[in-house]
């Protein structure tokens, strides 16, 4: 959508406008973070491998290494993902912080091609399993809403995450800006109570409920 991005470029941010001590340190410790790290390389061949891919954009990487560093930085007890979540972000959520536990919706041939490739903390999670008592009792520290994900029953999911998370908890949505229903729904989420901070990247949006700030929304450069 030409127009969206159009008003992202001219609202986006930089570090140095930020005045929020959270925002800023955030932004200059993960979302500026340009330096190398070994472990993309593995998170680029475990994703040129199960996604079947000989290439994978500048963008894709883009938003591999931003969730590892987000996890990285973070470090949740568990990442839960809704929707679907490309080998190359699974293997970027779980080598972020060894410790977390990664809940998705995969096949068990997918599991076990991860864990030969020494990804180990990734669960499978199925459909019926988030109305269980267990995905009750996950803490929802870190929640990936895929592209693909925002339909009615996303919206339930979403409510129980509400019920359930923490004032250290991080919602992520994936395509925020992909069309008008993408874009009215992350208005909604905004505008919800229990938000403190939100932050546009254009391609994803990161929603956060720390107490003690004051309720902004952020269009940053990413």
């Amino acid at each position: 959508m030409i127009g969206s991005y159009l008003k992202y470029l001219w609202q986006r941010k930089s570090e140095y406008s930020i005045h929020s001590p959270f925002v800023y340190d955030f932004m200059r410790k993960v979302l500026n973070d340009s330096g190398s790290n070994r472990d993309y390389d593995t998170i680029y061949r475990i994703g040129r491998l199960l996604d079947k891919r000989k290439y994978i954009n500048y963008n894709l990487r883009k938003q591999s290494r931003l969730l590892y560093r987000m996890i990285r930085y973070f470090e949740p007890d568990s990442a839960v993902s809704f929707g679907s979540l490309t080998a190359l972000n699974t293997a970027a959520l779980a080598l972020g912080h060894l410790q977390t536990k990664v809940y998705l919706e995969e096949s068990e041939d997918f599991l076990e091609t991860l864990n030969s490739m020494g990804i180990v903390n990734v669960r499978l999670i199925q459909p019926e399993e988030f109305d269980s008592e267990h995905f009750r009792k996950l803490n929802t520290g870190f929640v990936f809403f895929g592209r693909d994900s925002f339909e009615d029953d996303t919206w339930d999911y979403l409510a129980d995450c509400m019920n359930y998370k923490t004032v250290d908890s991080v919602f992520v949505f994936e395509g925020i800006h992909h069309n008008r229903d993408m874009e009215d729904a992350w208005e909604e989420i905004k505008a919800n109570e229990d938000v403190s901070v939100t932050i546009d990247l254009y391609c994803i949006g990161m929603v956060f409920f720390r107490e003690g700030i004051e309720k902004q929304d952020f269009v940053l450069k990413y």
